[in-house]
């Protein structure tokens, strides 16, 4: 049980001290004595991680607390009076008084002193715990004073939204719990901690070879054995990498490390080990980036960390990185930024991204021609060109060359054009038509985008290829007449276009 203070008569006239605790103060006893009841306060719930302390008042008369301390060890001592107070100083039979008092930390004990007198002191000392380990500055004296077992302390987790909380009888560590429902400032509610173990990549610097890992959970994680792994052979240990913050990594922590992956595509795992990089149950992150298909793919989706075929699109851009925003499991909770952010909370900043598609092709009965604009920024077509291939080429914005049916050459973001060309037919059966930013028609640098129709080979095919917007040998197959050939939005290669009975020029497929 804990011991109820009779408060004794006597004036108190001196004090003994500690060298390192003495202040100097000759405070009278702040509770004199009662003949009809029993002074007693005890610590009642601890918030070691976010600094706040409960005291309640558990005997028969009120308590004025003002001069009263809190100490954790030399140094540390702060009079109650003195503090952020939710609740009243003069504390009154079985009513609460919570104070703001600094201890961040997870091992720590605390004792409630009835003055400063000297710390050191067990009469002085009214309660006391101790949590995360024994041998804290101020358990010899609650040992002393008969308020605490040598060595025992309160186990608890480190997270920062629990407390540890009092059962209301005893002087033991068995006595305290740590729990996950903080009631501060009422009766104690003692619910099992969930613990959240959880580390993530949260931003991926995909050409510049640095990835950045958070812990989001509520525990620290050792991520020394972790490994990151893009396929077969790339795997490597956290440990082994350069890195900058801490592999023992607190909740909220960031750390980034050096991981060599120079490619516009790609996806990054973290494992938890290097057990089986082909097993869903060693993974706890991903991220897909500029197409789908990467190797560790389809073990994130079984993990259900991912979504098949999901991808973040970039740039291609080396200063850029792409970055998480917090939430969710799929390739739109990331988007590629241009302010990289290591080590710090994410900033989005969407780079600026100049392209425009072929988008809808009806080469049978009007040979019209329809583009997007898929970017972020408005582009002017009037000096890019067409063409089918040597000597069937033909600029936009020439109006002896081109018939505008619907839609602006200065092309707004998400908008359509939609033309004809005025001196030559568009190939029936086959062909392949490029969009070119200038009339170098041989220069994968120029060509924008690309779609071959009815056959394979065309003059043009080449140079998308090695520009990496058409597959070799791909092709759209030929279509009947009414329809057209439309482009759905993703991807590059012949897969991505299909016929559509019900052409929709100048509006989304």
């Amino acid at each position: 049980m804990k011991k109820f203070l009779f408060v004794s008569a006597l004036l108190i006239t001196a004090w003994s001290c500690s060298e390192d605790d003495f202040n100097g103060s000759t405070d009278d006893d702040p509770n004199p004595p009662d003949d009809n009841g029993v002074a007693s306060v005890v610590l009642n719930e601890v918030a070691y991680l976010e600094g706040s302390v409960e005291i309640f008042n558990n005997g028969d008369v009120n308590v004025d607390l003002s001069g009263y301390f809190l100490c954790l060890g030399p140094g540390t001592y702060r009079r109650i009076g003195d503090l952020n107070a939710q609740g009243n100083t003069n504390l009154a039979s079985g009513e609460y008084l919570v104070v703001e008092y600094n201890m961040p930390r997870a091992e720590g004990g605390i004792g409630l002193y009835r003055n400063n007198s000297d710390f050191t002191n067990p009469s002085t000392l009214a309660d006391f715990v101790q949590w995360g380990a024994g041998g804290s500055a101020r358990e010899n004296v609650a040992v002393a004073a008969g308020e605490w077992t040598a060595g025992e302390y309160v186990p608890v987790l480190g997270i920062a939204a629990n407390t540890i909380a009092f059962d209301g009888n005893g002087n033991a560590a068995s006595d305290w719990d740590e729990t996950g429902t903080p009631s501060l400032g009422a009766e104690n509610v003692f619910t099992e901690p969930e613990v959240v173990e959880s580390v993530i990549l949260t931003e991926v610097a995909y050409l510049g070879n640095y990835i950045e890992l958070y812990n989001n959970g509520n525990v620290s994680v050792d991520v020394s054995d972790y490994f990151l792994c893009l396929g077969p052979g790339t795997y490597r240990r956290i440990s082994d990498l350069e890195s900058e913050g801490n592999l023992d990594m607190a909740p909220g922590e960031f750390l980034s490390v050096s991981y060599d992956m120079p490619s516009a595509t790609g996806g990054i795992g973290l494992y938890i080990n290097n057990a089986g990089f082909g097993d869903a149950a060693n993974i706890r992150s991903f991220v897909q980036w500029g197409a789908p298909g990467s190797p560790r793919e389809n073990v994130a989706v079984e993990a259900g960390i991912w979504i098949e075929g999901e991808y973040v699109n970039v740039v291609g851009n080396a200063d850029y990185s792409i970055a998480y925003d917090g939430d969710g499991f799929s390739a739109s909770d990331w988007s590629e930024t241009t302010t990289t952010t290591f080590g710090a909370p994410n900033t989005f900043t969407a780079p600026e991204v100049r392209s425009v598609v072929i988008n809808e092709v009806e080469y049978l009965v009007d040979d019209q021609i329809e583009l997007y604009n898929n970017g972020n920024q408005t582009v002017d077509l009037s000096t890019y060109w067409m063409c089918f291939g040597p000597g069937q080429y033909f600029r936009i914005g020439d109006d002896t060359m081109t018939t505008i049916i619907s839609g602006s050459t200065n092309l707004a973001p998400g908008e359509f054009l939609v033309f004809t060309p005025a001196t030559i037919a568009v190939p029936d059966d086959k062909g392949g038509l490029g969009l070119y930013a200038d009339n170098s028609f041989g220069s994968a640098a120029s060509i924008r985008s690309f779609v071959q129709w009815g056959a394979a080979g065309n003059a043009r095919e080449s140079v998308a290829v090695e520009a990496g917007i058409w597959n070799a040998g791909g092709y759209v197959p030929h279509v009947v007449v009414g329809s057209s050939i439309a482009y759905d939005g993703e991807g590059k290669t012949s897969d991505d276009w299909v016929e559509d009975e019900t052409p929709s020029l100048g509006s989304a497929n």
